[in-house]
């Protein structure tokens, strides 16, 4: 497939964090379909004249419900420094990608895949492809598994940032559920009321006013302009019917291609998650003896966020251990 990239031109309400305007690309995959991305060269991996001495490792980073690639804003670059390329789009729907076709968990698992055909040069001498590893949080990890499903061969390895299947959330009752996936009232309710929009954001941080001065500000602006968005209120709906459904129908599926995966996995949970109890790390931890499984204290179901430096650590050298392997 052909794929035509080009820079953001910064036509979008969904403004770029600051530093990584400079790197954000579109990526046209046909009519109707644009994958919005990031990608950050490593920044200590090339040689005097700036030409890269050999294929730097890749993170793809696939971010959760409701949100966008933003949500990556200060690992990007800490992965970066550390010889890293970066990937990060915004999945079909959310942000600014704009698809025409279903949105689904097993769409969103395809535009990943196709951000990594058009990035990375398909070279079967190239080492290239041997030195991927996905990154995904919360709805971002079932759409990483759900692209190693598809491709168990591409990746090196797997990270599942407070998300996975098997495992998730405590169910939430026929009346709860019946509201999340018919009623988009309680969505609604938050335009006009910028106050109730970031108060929305609460249960999803271990403490959210102890978030950088330049965070809150983002953050507000940014959940303002997701609720006031259209396209992003069906792509969240429809994304949300498509994840339920996996967790009530797939789980044996899931279970049998995480067995039967070739690469390593690493598990990063937030010690004080509130979406996503750390019961649903242990029930996947469960499949393999070789998965790993690393708590971040002070950090809820959005670690990249809280602590940062603490998940690039943890990142980096998993991939450390099993670039080799």
């Amino acid at each position: 497939m052909l794929f035509q990239v080009a820079s953001y031109d910064g036509n979008s309400p969904f403004e770029p964090w600051p530093s990584l305007a400079g790197c954000a690309f579109y990526l046209d995959c046909g009519p109707g379909e644009t994958i919005f991305y990031y990608d950050s060269p490593p920044q200590d991996k090339t040689s005097p004249t700036g030409a890269s001495v050999s294929p730097p490792p890749v993170f793809v980073l696939i971010h959760g419900l409701g949100d966008e690639a933003d949500s990556w804003r200060h690992l990007i670059p800490l992965l970066s420094s550390r010889g890293f390329r970066v990937l990060a789009l915004d999945l079909p729907g959310f942000g600014r990608s704009v698809t025409r076709g279903k949105i689904s968990v097993r769409g969103h698992a395809a535009a990943v895949l196709k951000l990594i055909e058009a990035a990375i040069p398909n070279d079967p001498n190239s080492q290239a492809k041997n030195l991927i590893y996905f990154a995904g949080n919360s709805l971002g990890a079932l759409a990483a598994e759900e692209a190693v499903l598809q491709k168990p061969g591409l990746t090196r390895g797997l990270i599942l940032l407070d998300g996975s299947i098997p495992g998730g959330p405590s169910n939430p009752g026929p009346i709860a559920l019946a509201k999340l996936l018919l009623s988009r009232k309680w969505y609604r309710a938050y335009r006009g009321n910028p106050d109730g929009a970031w108060a929305s954001l609460y249960p999803y941080y271990a403490n959210l006013d102890e978030m950088p001065v330049t965070d809150k500000q983002f953050l507000k602006k940014r959940v303002k302009t997701r609720v006031e968005s259209c396209s992003q209120e069906q792509a969240f709906f429809a994304t949300q019917r498509s994840l339920i459904w996996a967790y009530v129908s797939a789980p044996s599926r899931f279970a049998r291609g995480i067995r039967r995966y070739p690469g390593k996995i690493l598990l990063i949970w937030g010690g004080k998650d509130r979406i996503m109890p750390l019961s649903s790390a242990e029930t996947f931890k469960a499949l393999r003896p070789d998965i790993t499984l690393k708590t971040i204290g002070g950090a809820g179901h959005l670690p990249q966020q809280e602590k940062p430096e603490e998940c690039a650590r943890l990142m980096a050298e998993f991939a450390d251990l099993t670039k080799e392997g």
